[in-house]
């Protein structure tokens, strides 16, 4: 009897993966090289007063929404977590820090024997001592999120006990809402200048600061706290996906209107006000969050779930590994064949679906990589260990 309950019990299935994070991480990821298409084809530069124009702000919104996306999901997933501050957590780090370094490794050799090669004028690619070492701890090359990242992780535990000691549902929403007054409130009252003529013609950080707004800066806690309040209250964001689609869409529309009213007639703005840590991005985030999510996914097809965990596991590589790709496809080829800043919307698909393609196959080779050295070393402490007990 005891045998048979023992085999049942080894017999329970493995918890089911929740297929809309890894939806949510893919789609962030892809934001990722989106948003970075508008800042090297010359979106910037050029002025709000054209159909174009129009359109690629709605986009450059839209796409921003890839670093709220993954600080969400990291609230969602974690926040709820029972999590000890010791040194079994704080070694996990090495799974973001080693993939980091590798793609690091392949961005130097990249650097040094690509983009070296078709620049050679170009001092700052003359790579020395100083300039190798540069490239892992300077967090440069799209990597400051993980610079961001890793204080975020080592935070965790601690904010965890904050969350889980909260004694009930309006204490959770003091505190969400108390991170949205210091970190996200700064982006609707301030970034006006009162004394123009125009004071919404403001597409730069030259503004009237009428709101307190040191705390702006660290804005991932913002999305962590609320990330951590819509897993914790699913039940209250339960919605069809076709009602959470068009509030997702009205949010969109929203700022994305606001924000051409404050850029028309001007340059496209990357500032503060239309930035991660504004009430636009904030509110769309949560909404495309919840749009995601409330799809159900319980019975999709295997072969399909382990492809999109897959993705999702090597979502993290991908965001870095864009970097490649982008320094030669903008400078090198999209912006000399096409001249017209305006005409170079209609390559968009094409050049994303590259630097995504290429950017997972990178992540792909870099976790190979990874998990050869996690067996080398994993074997070589196995085989201290047997030295010890022998």
């Amino acid at each position: 009897m005891g045998n048979k309950k023992q085999k049942a019990q080894t017999m329970l299935p493995k918890p089911q993966r929740n297929v809309n994070m890894d939806i949510i991480r893919i789609v962030a990821l892809i934001f990722v090289p989106s948003v970075h298409f508008f800042l090297h084809n010359g979106f910037y530069s050029q002025t709000v007063d054209n159909p174009q124009m129009v359109i690629m702000t709605f986009m450059r919104n839209l796409f921003l929404l890839c670093i709220p996306l993954f600080l969400l999901l990291t609230g969602y997933l974690q926040g709820n977590k029972k999590i000890e501050p010791n040194g079994k957590y704080y070694l996990k780090i090495f799974k973001f820090v080693i993939p980091y370094l590798i793609i690091m490794t392949f961005d130097l050799i990249y650097i040094v024997n690509v983009l070296h090669k078709i620049s050679p004028q170009n001092s700052d690619w003359q790579y020395g001592v100083k300039k190798y070492i540069e490239n892992y701890t300077s967090f440069t090359h799209y990597s400051w999120y993980v610079e961001m990242y890793i204080g975020l992780f080592m935070l965790i535990p601690f904010l965890n006990l904050i969350w889980q000691n909260l004694k009930n549902k309006k204490q959770e929403r003091i505190l969400v809402i108390t991170m949205f007054i210091l970190m996200i409130a700064p982006s609707i009252f301030n970034y006006y200048q009162f004394d123009a003529e125009n004071i919404m013609a403001c597409t730069s950080d030259d503004y009237w600061s009428i709101f307190p707004n040191w705390w702006a800066g660290v804005y991932p806690l913002a999305y962590y706290f609320t990330g951590a309040y819509l897993a914790k209250n699913k039940d209250d964001f339960k919605l069809k996906p076709i009602y959470a689609f068009l509030i997702f869409l009205g949010t969109w529309a929203l700022f994305g209107t606001y924000t051409v009213l404050r850029c028309w007639g001007g340059k496209a703005s990357m500032h503060s006000w239309v930035n991660y840590n504004s009430w636009g991005i904030y509110f769309m985030g949560i909404a495309l969050f919840i749009f995601l999510n409330s799809f159900k996914l319980e019975s999709v097809p295997k072969f399909l779930g382990k492809a999109l965990a897959k993705l999702s596991d090597l979502s993290f590589g991908a965001y870095l590994a864009s970097w490649m790709l982008d320094q030669y496809m903008y400078s090198k080829v999209l912006n000399v064949k096409v001249p017209v800043m305006e005409d170079r919307l209609v390559w968009y698909i094409p050049c994303v679906l590259l630097a995504v393609t290429v950017a997972f196959i990178i992540s792909f080779v870099a976790d190979l990589f990874y998990r050869a050295g996690s067996i080398i070393v994993s074997d070589i402490s196995n085989s201290i260990k047997k030295k010890k007990r022998s």
